[in-house]
């Protein structure tokens, strides 16, 4: 009887085994195909920090570490592969570019980033901690962010941190004084050397109320310097955003495509986000409503994006979008801090796009009546603040009152108008076919 009892368990474990087998051999059924992470990246005991919404690691090393010739052992997604090759020594005296391919041959890049550590020049916040609650932030060290989610009801108009910081450091504010988180607060970090890090605190109350601000619908006109048609499209869109809800559209001027290539006095509006938002299309003007193409070239028809747009203002907010910005007038450093509030409870697959928008550009313009060359150019997309796709978020769900955190930096171009200059903030459903779920506008200064 137990020589039948093991033969049986043999034949359950060959069983098992043969359907474990076919289930690795069918990355589809698991969706694995489309998997492309790097899940740990070390080198010699030292195992980097993996932070998968940036893409970038970083490698913590003592003093004094020779980070010229290091060989990483890297752990990557199943059916996936990595270049350059685990096992294969790099100089990370400078970050070090991986790019991992899933099996369906989409790719991720990380940037890789060893960081030896130099008393002189160590500007971190070790804790971030308001004693009077017992309650400690939430600190994530490569986006330089620190987060609370405090009881409801807490007051956070007045309250007073203790901070720790690198050896030798100084914070400013100061640990010890009190501050009104009702917005994020920045704290600059100033190492013995004079290099500084700013750290961005961000104090969320559980359950405060939040005000909808309704439906904010985008409407993306892609157009170009030399388009003949554009004028009018541009002119109908305008019109129509005056007509319908003046403060719930907001038209965002991408200029792509041949007819926006800068020839002679015309102007250069083109950007690398733009270009690839256009991309398989091939004239102009095209209109994209929450990233649902209307209209495309010759085939423009104004009407077309009347009831498209009423219908995207009658849909559900299903995002708040809360937009805090500081800006330097000498510097004309940009400081972004951007949170997304789930309203409902939602299944999805997002991410966060924010771009710097400028209006009021005079220059060239290809008109039916010829060329004017005193046209005012509204609302011209210079770029993102986090790349053509943005970042994502969360992969799965959200429910009510969910809060992500983002803090975005940048220069403005000395030849941008500062005055003029928008932030333009949006959160999309990978799932819908990118659609975009709500949008945030605010003037930088």
């Amino acid at each position: 009887m137990k020589g039948i009892i093991r033969i049986g368990l043999m034949v359950l474990a060959v069983m098992f085994g043969m359907n474990a087998c076919d289930v690795e051999k069918e990355p589809y059924i698991q969706g694995a195909d489309d998997e492309k992470a790097i899940l740990k990246f070390e080198v010699n005991d030292v195992i980097g920090t993996v932070d998968e919404n940036s893409k970038i690691v970083v490698l913590d090393f003592p003093a004094g570490t020779d980070v010229s010739h290091l060989t990483p052992t890297i752990t990557i997604s199943n059916y996936a592969t990595i270049e350059p090759e685990s096992g294969v020594a790099q100089d990370f005296t400078n970050p070090v570019y991986y790019t991992v391919s899933a099996m369906n041959g989409t790719t991720a890049q990380y940037m890789v980033e060893a960081v030896v550590h130099d008393a002189e020049n160590e500007k971190s916040i070790l804790s971030f901690r308001f004693d009077a609650l017992d309650e400690e932030g939430a600190i994530d060290e490569i986006a330089r962010r620190i987060s609370f989610l405090l009881p409801a009801g807490t007051d956070v108009t007045e309250l007073v941190p203790t901070i720790e910081v690198s050896e030798g450091a100084t914070v400013e504010p100061a640990s010890g004084v009190a501050q009104d988180f009702t917005n994020p607060v920045n704290y600059t970090v100033t190492a013995q050397n004079g290099t500084t890090a700013v750290y961005t605190v961000t104090v969320i109350v559980e359950g405060g109320e939040i005000e909808p601000t309704g439906k904010t619908v985008l409407i993306k006109d892609f157009t170009g310097a030399r388009c003949v048609n554009c004028p009018a499209a541009a002119e109908y869109a305008h019109n129509l955003q005056h007509q319908l809800d003046e403060d719930h559209i907001f038209i965002m001027s991408v200029h792509a495509g041949y007819l926006a290539q800068p020839i002679g006095s015309f102007p250069n509006f083109l950007t690398e986000e733009g270009t690839e938002w256009y991309n398989n299309h091939d004239s102009n003007p095209l209109f994209a409503v929450d990233h649902v193409a209307l209209t495309d070239g010759n085939t423009f028809n104004e009407g077309q994006i009347d009831a498209p747009v009423t219908a995207a203002l009658e849909e559900e907010q299903t995002f708040e979008i809360v937009v805090d910005r500081q800006f330097e007038e000498a510097s004309r450093h940009l400081q972004v801090n951007v949170q997304a509030i789930a309203l409902v409870d939602f299944d999805g697959e997002f991410y966060i796009t924010a771009c710097l928008v400028e209006d009021h550009i005079t220059g060239w313009q290809t008109t039916p009546a010829g060329v004017d060359k005193e046209y005012d150019f509204r609302n011209v997309f210079r770029g993102t603040l986090n790349g053509a796709y943005g970042e994502a978020f969360e992969e799965y769900h959200v429910d009510p009152d969910d809060t992500f955190f983002f803090s975005y930096s940048t220069d403005i171009n000395a030849d941008y108008n500062a005055d003029e200059c928008y932030l333009m903030v949006y959160v999309y459903d990978k799932r819908q076919g990118d659609k975009i779920l709500q949008t945030a506008v605010k003037k930088i200064k």
